[in-house]
């Protein structure tokens, strides 16, 4: 891969990174890319360095700025998924009870690190890349092996920077207890999700980045979820989105992200017009970017599509799901979990019609794009149930369960 990184997509990429964050000297990019200034000299010039690793690493830097920030730097910055998977998409050497417990300590003592190795802010992003990736692609067990070194370090990072180094070590401090997050709410820990995203929210404020703080309150919203309050996150949403003035793709995919939010609690409160609106502006804002991740977040006109099925299905409208998903694929740059979420909505549309072999076909389809999440989500396990005890389907959804190891709810 290192051999296919061209001098010109390193210099479109910095270029492109040096316009958009005001006042980003080349010194302080190179800090933040873990090598020298002359690398980025050269790179921005489109000079030909003799170490064409160089270049690759200071692609890899700078994609942590904000994943995917153009079509090279996508196409540059791809890596393999994590190795340590087995075919089901489950590790087999991670003790979670164990593992869970030390996620709780780390929340709990957040800004009271251990003492320990402090790795280069380049190298920090790049840790953080790769945990980005992996929640996003639901790989739960990359997450758990990975987390617990990183968490205490990027504390120790942020607690001994200051200025600009300081705001990004925040932004990655930021991924990383959202990636925490992740795990808590997929194993339906809500006390420790409600705690990590307290934490998350205190290291967005060490920013100073409204964007950041959007994408924390768009997070935030999953405590509304599990609580019910459907309309007080709502609106929390609705607020934080009217605090943007969106100018550029990042700023525009978050205000996207919130309205795209806003009109599922909309939706879930029997309120289909008050989610019109926020549709509309979800959609206006997918006109200023391309499907792509920003500051952790998916969105795009895909994330977008996605979201319409569910809110149909929330709405108990199944033939409007399916017509909005009739002849659509996820694309390739949809995160496997998002994509997963597609298929698991477009079974649920299938089943609640009487389709059940349709059903258990886009449950399979969910289950090969995110094998972890496919197995925890919530309606899986539910619709699995119901397939089970459905004559023409029993043994199927049986092969099934067996193969993707889902937990049925009868």
């Amino acid at each position: 891969m290192v051999d296919a990184v061209r001098e010109r997509d390193a210099q479109r990429v910095i270029r492109f990174l040096r316009r958009r964050v005001k006042n980003l000297s080349q010194e302080a990019l190179a800090r933040m890319c873990g090598v020298a200034q002359s690398t980025i000299t050269r790179a921005e010039a489109g000079k030909g360095l003799s170490d064409r690793r160089k270049i690759h690493e200071a692609l890899q830097g700078l994609g942590a700025l904000d994943q995917h920030p153009s079509n090279d730097a996508h196409r540059v910055l791809s890596e393999p998924e994590p190795e340590n998977l087995t075919s089901t998409g489950w590790s087999g050497d991670v003790d979670w009870d164990r593992g869970i417990a030390l996620l709780e300590s780390l929340v709990n003592r957040y800004d009271l690190p251990d003492d320990g190795r402090v790795r280069t802010l380049g190298q920090l992003q790049r840790e953080v890349s790769g945990i980005i990736r992996c929640r996003l692609n639901s790989h739960y067990s990359c997450l758990m092996a990975r987390l617990p070194e990183l968490l205490p370090e990027l504390s120790r990072a942020l607690l001994s920077s200051q200025g600009q180094d300081r705001a990004h070590t925040a932004r990655l401090l930021v991924q990383a207890y959202r990636a925490a997050d992740a795990i808590a709410d997929k194993f339906g820990l809500h006390h420790l999700s409600a705690r990590t995203i307290q934490v998350l929210l205190w290291a967005a404020d060490q920013t100073g980045d409204e964007v950041t703080r959007a994408a924390a309150t768009y997070v935030r919203g999953e405590t509304f979820f599990c609580s019910g309050e459907h309309e007080a996150g709502r609106r929390l949403l609705e607020r934080a989105a009217e605090n943007l003035v969106p100018s550029d793709a990042r700023s525009w995919a978050a205000y996207g992200s919130l309205h795209m939010r806003a009109a599922v609690f909309a939706a879930r409160n029997r309120q289909p017009r008050q989610a019109a609106p926020h549709l509309v502006q979800a959609r206006l804002a997918a006109e200023h970017t391309r499907e792509a991740v920003y500051t952790g977040t998916a969105f795009g006109s895909a994330s977008v599509r996605v979201h319409q099925v569910t809110l149909a299905l929330e709405c108990e409208d199944p033939d409007q799901a399916l017509h909005v998903a009739a002849g659509w694929t996820p694309p390739r740059e949809l995160p496997a979990e998002r994509a997963s979420h597609y298929f698991i909505d477009v079974a649920r549309a299938h089943h609640l019609l009487g389709r059940q072999e349709v059903a258990l076909a886009n449950l399979r389809s969910a289950w090969q794009k995110a094998p972890e999440h496919t197995r925890l989500n919530p309606h899986v396990r539910a619709l699995s149930g119901l397939l089970l005890s459905s004559g023409p389907t029993q043994v199927q959804a049986r092969d099934f369960v067996a193969q993707a190891g889902v937990s049925p709810l009868w």
